[in-house]
């Protein structure tokens, strides 16, 4: 029997970018994957700051004219530069005025601010406290509060 002609023209470099196509499905396919950690070793995952907010407690209600006492505790391999505290409703807006404060050296573990209501608005905010290490990453941690 006779090859046929029609058969695709052969062109130099074919194979390699079936193999480029091949490795870019398998690597896409990768992040799936379920299997076991086919990674061992003692390498060091670089995290920035902790974050942790400890008052107040989730939906605690804020009368319009008061202030809302926000502490958190924060850690940092690298050292912490600053706490930021923001307040922003649900549905977007500013609920409470921001402050930075720019830490000690070396800086405290637990930070704590009076944060006050930037308006008469009510409704359901997040109050955002985030911590930058030394090398400008950041850590954050959030909690729902309730103005009324």
């Amino acid at each position: 029997m006779r090859a046929n002609p029609t058969a695709r023209p052969f062109y130099k470099g074919r194979s390699t970018d079936l193999r480029r196509a091949a490795a870019l499905v398998a690597a896409l396919a990768l992040p799936g994957c379920a299997g076991e950690n086919l990674f061992t070793g003692s390498a060091t995952v670089d995290q920035g700051p902790q974050v942790e907010i400890t008052a107040p407690a989730t939906n605690t209600g804020v009368a319009a004219g008061d202030s809302v006492q926000v502490t958190a505790n924060i850690t940092g391999p690298r050292g912490l530069s600053q706490v930021t505290f923001t307040g922003a409703f649900t549905a977007g807006g500013t609920a409470f005025t921001a402050q930075t404060v720019t830490l000690a050296n070396p800086p405290d573990t637990t930070v704590s601010r009076f944060m006050k209501r930037s308006g008469a608005t009510t409704g359901n905010a997040t109050i955002i406290v985030e911590a930058t290490d030394a090398l400008g990453d950041k850590g954050a941690d959030t909690v729902a509060v309730v103005l009324n």
